[in-house]
């Protein structure tokens, strides 16, 4: 999968002139994701997301995240989102003499949910994102379209345990790319564990490799992420009909 990345990234890098530099990177991520179903189609996501370097140690992102999705079927779904990022920049942990971005990003979601049998669970996510960063002035200014696709296969041991594996491939689109159209691709897998229906714990292993801006420059990522799952059924009977 790797392997298949760096070559999607050498092939979109514009055949640049220049060393190839890969440097090799590990974080820790820690992430609250809040679901509340209102009726039977409606739902509101929030995450948040604090992302960290280690080794040495310090802040790589935090972010904020919310969605308003409808159901639109059995299987199918679609949503609006907003997210508010500060990223800490520049993205090599030893220098600790960095400088904070911000950035707002709007987007479309489109998501399938299959069911493959009682167990097993196919996920495709369809995620259209707009990317404006602030400049001095106050002012935030677009920069890129970027286009993301994952495949993600779950796995339900029981009512308790589950897994999952997936794999997510990112694309810029803008007048602005030079050199990374591929802008990252990211595998994982995870594993959750669900005391009660609406809290589950989850650790997941991501690999990040991701082609920076100037088209030489490649990270490659070792990230561990622990989440905390929680359901809030507080508005399920409105607009249900019952």
């Amino acid at each position: 999968m790797k392997a298949f990345a760096l070559l999607i990234c050498i092939l979109t890098a514009g055949l640049s002139s220049g060393q190839k530099q890969v440097l090799h990177q590990k974080q820790i991520w820690y992430k609250y994701n809040l679901k509340v179903p209102i009726g039977d189609y409606w739902q509101i996501r929030q995450e948040f997301d604090d992302r960290n370097f280690i080794d040495p140690t310090r802040q790589s992102q935090f972010l904020t995240r919310t969605h308003l999705q409808r159901k639109l079927g059995k299987e199918w779904s679609v949503a609006l989102g907003f997210a508010y990022f500060v990223h800490s920049l520049p993205q090599e942990p030893e220098i600790q003499d960095f400088y904070n971005i911000s950035e707002l990003r709007p987007s479309v979601e489109i998501v399938n949910n299959t069911s493959l049998s009682h167990k097993f669970h196919l996920h495709h996510r369809y995620w259209t994102e707009f990317r404006f960063f602030k400049q001095p002035g106050e002012v935030y200014e677009f920069t890129t379209i970027r286009i993301r696709y994952k495949l993600e296969l779950g796995y339900e041991l029981s009512e308790k345990f589950s897994f999952l594996i997936f794999d997510e491939i990112h694309f810029n689109v803008s007048n602005n790319i030079t050199y990374n159209v591929f802008d990252q691709n990211r595998y994982g897998i995870a594993a959750m564990y669900s005391p009660v229906k609406n809290i589950g714990f989850e650790i997941m292993y991501i690999n990040w490799f991701q082609q920076a801006v100037q088209g030489d420059l490649f990270y490659d990522r070792d990230i561990v992420r622990i989440a905390l799952h929680h359901t809030l059924d507080v508005f399920r009977e409105v607009g249900s009909g019952h």
